[in-house]
């Protein structure tokens, strides 16, 4: 079957447009990769310059005026990196340093700029704004940042929980609660982290933690036992051993077990030991090893009814008879 339309002059028109377009999607390439890397050499060199003065900046004492004037005044792309690069010394430097670094990002108009970029419509420039506000924890974010907890978008609930340690109290504290009473899709380790940080440094954040304990949702209990265990307070223990025996949800007596493990006191040798009956597998280890974690001669009589009982799954963790106080 022959193709009268296939002419040897069409052939010849199609090969040359495809050769046309290849060529013009490589020097298109080309030309991106150049002005990519002419920026990024740009970048470097700004930010070379900028480096060294922020270095002053921070470590001189007293503080040259010219310095701090020159470094306030820096507009276009080399303020930008004297912003980044200022923002960036934030997280290592604490006392006098820390609070002239921030004075001057408010003198340059930094956290206006970043409350703008937080109502953005995209949710990567909200992140992004929302985690440089945590950096500078000005008090009079505490609110954007823990109202951005709700944020649609996962990724800009879950930088602001990163942040709100930089707003420790019972407020903060709540509004991370309220991420796991959504369901909302934030790691859990984020909520712990952020739980850990505020109580070790509010105790109003402490406070609303512990009553935690008794919230109606079980993701709520477990987190905030999950948290006093990692605080390591041994006043929590007779709470948490509570919430061992009591509590109907096997997740909530795993996160109890588990923070027994590093607060627990002579007192919590009961709950554990009933954990160690529990019909959930994980749970009975977990208060098995809790009861490791105590002084021997403490915990000796339990793990000597726990070995009585032939438990297949606890047996390998159990010392012999013959290493128990009395013996």
């Amino acid at each position: 079957m022959t193709l009268p339309w296939l002419t040897p002059h069409l052939l010849v028109t199609v090969l040359v447009t495809v050769w046309a377009l290849v060529l013009l999607t490589i020097l298109a390439t080309l030309l991106s990769h150049a002005a990519r890397v002419r920026t990024e050499r740009s970048q470097r060199a700004l930010d070379e310059a900028a480096r060294p003065l922020v270095a002053r900046f921070v470590l001189d004492d007293p503080v040259d005026p010219g310095l701090r004037a020159t470094l306030r005044d820096a507009r276009g792309a080399f303020g930008d990196r004297v912003d980044e690069r200022l923002l960036a010394v934030l997280e290592g430097i604490t006392g006098e340093g820390r609070e002239r670094t921030v004075a001057l990002l408010v003198d340059r108009g930094h956290p206006a700029r970043l409350r703008r970029r937080a109502r953005s419509r995209r949710a990567l420039v909200r992140a992004a704004a929302i985690r440089r506000l945590g950096r500078l924890a000005l008090p009079a974010d505490a609110d954007l940042v823990r109202r951005a907890t709700a944020d649609r978008a996962p990724v800009v609930a879950s930088v602001a929980a990163r942040a709100l340690p930089a707003y420790p109290g019972a407020a903060s504290a709540q509004a991370v609660l309220d991420l796991l009473r959504a369901g909302a899709s934030v790691p859990q380790l984020v909520v712990v982290n952020s739980l850990i940080g505020q109580g070790e440094a509010d105790a109003d954040a402490l406070a609303r933690i512990r009553q935690g304990l008794e919230d109606a949702e079980a993701r709520v209990r477990a987190a905030c036992a999950q948290v006093l265990g990692e605080l390591t307070s041994t006043a929590d223990a007779p709470q948490l051993g509570e919430l061992l025996r009591r509590d109907p949800t096997a997740g909530v007596q795993l996160a109890a077990a588990g923070a027994l493990r590093r607060v627990g006191r002579a007192g919590s040798v009961p709950a554990l030991l009933e954990g160690t009956r529990s019909a959930w597998g994980p749970v009975r280890l977990q208060a098995l090893q809790a009861l490791l974690a105590l002084p021997r001669e403490v915990a000796a009589p339990a793990l000597a009814e726990v070995a009585g009982r032939g438990d297949p799954l606890l047996e390998p963790l159990l010392p012999r008879p013959a290493d128990l106080p009395g013996s």
